[in-house]
């Protein structure tokens, strides 16, 4: 097949790594038209669920087919090959699990190809070998039959997290192919993001100032955000529920990414640099203590475990501390007792502890 993923016209996530900087697996994205269409996308609900670090997919789109007869058009999905820190297999593997088109209430057959880069010709899988350096693109094709008026289509797949020395769980998702159907924006967006209970975690500020950010269930939009790469990030905290931003009319121009910072910590060398720099903050890092503190320090990262859980603490100096974070939500109705603690939160106190009595 002489087909080309130029016809595709769709930016890919590109990243200078090196071996041991991080492991980039994949992301996907809107699915996007092979051809030119006349097909506008009029809504998409776009629906993150991360948990134990695999990032759950589910999408459902509206398309206008302004025509009186019926239109099948050859409509692709991309997904790059993994890259950095990775082994072989891996590289070679697609990292999309769970892949599922369904339009009118049926599963649509795909085929999967391989390609060396986005201008190169799509070939059969295990024709085409990648690296953790020189990746490749996964191009999933498959034929969607547009009836007249509303066309409405579920789509949904799954893929693990990546990781960097800054980021500790990355996801991605390719919007900008959206701009590839008919009048080349989304009129109407809907993207919501389901990190689970008690999670800080970023999300790119790419929707425009007149989106609307909130949170469905407990939590906040924080004010405070931080610069990566030249996009603006935002810092969201949620208890309970999930973060939802909407946007009418939106051209996409850049692709969505959010994810977590550092696992264990809220606090965190991109959005606490300063205090940080100054040792004015202390961060739980990946809760190691190699260094020697103080037990004024030890006693900070003891207390931070628990303010991440939004216990109010009797200590001025403590209440004046953990006041000038975002995410500190203090509950009031919290008790320590009813705190269930990781395995590794537990242990980490427990070394705090040993130190403090040291």
């Amino acid at each position: 097949m002489k087909t080309l993923i130029t016809v595709l016209a769709l930016s890919i996530f590109s990243i200078s790594v090196t071996a041991n900087d991080g492991v980039y697996m994949t992301r996907g994205g809107i699915i996007y038209p092979v051809k030119e269409t006349k097909i506008a996308l009029d809504k998409e609900v776009l629906s993150f669920t991360v948990r134990d670090k695999i990032c759950q997919v589910d999408i459902f789109f509206e398309f206008n087919n302004p025509e009186k007869t019926e239109r099948t058009l050859l409509v692709g999905f991309q997904a790059p090959s993994a890259l950095g820190d990775v082994e072989g297999n891996v590289s070679n593997s697609v990292q999309i699990n769970n892949f599922r088109i369904l339009n009118g209430g049926k599963i649509l057959p795909y085929q999967l190809k391989v390609a060396e880069c986005e201008d190169c010709e799509l070939k059969d899988t295990g024709t085409q070998q990648f690296s953790q350096m020189e990746g490749g693109i996964y191009v999933y094709l498959f034929e969607v039959v547009f009836k007249p008026g509303i066309n409405r289509i579920n789509h949904s797949y799954s893929f693990p997290a990546s990781t960097s020395v800054v980021f500790n769980q990355i996801y991605n998702y390719i919007l900008t192919t959206g701009a590839k159907w008919a009048g080349g924006k989304i009129n109407d967006l809907t993207v919501q993001v389901d990190m689970g209970t008690n999670k800080y975690f970023y999300v790119t500020d790419i929707f425009g100032p007149k989106a609307d950010w909130m949170i469905i269930g407990s939590g906040k939009v924080c004010s405070k955000g931080f610069v990566n790469y030249k996009d603006s990030c935002r810092m969201v905290r949620v208890l309970s529920g999930k973060l939802q931003v909407s946007a009418k009319d939106f051209k996409p121009e850049k692709d969505i990414d959010f994810g977590i910072i550092t696992e264990y910590s809220f606090i965190s060398i991109p959005t606490d640099f300063e205090g940080i720099k100054q040792d004015k903050i202390l961060g739980l890092g990946e809760f190691t203590l190699q260094e020697e503190y103080s037990k004024e320090d030890l006693r900070l990262l003891r207390n931070t475990v628990y303010a991440q859980y939004g216990y109010v603490f009797k200590s001025k100096d403590l209440q004046d501390y953990f006041s000038q974070f975002e995410w500190y939500m203090p509950d009031p109705n919290l008790t320590m007792e009813q705190i269930t603690l990781t395995e590794q939160e537990r242990k980490f106190i427990d070394e705090i502890v040993k130190r403090e009595n040291n």
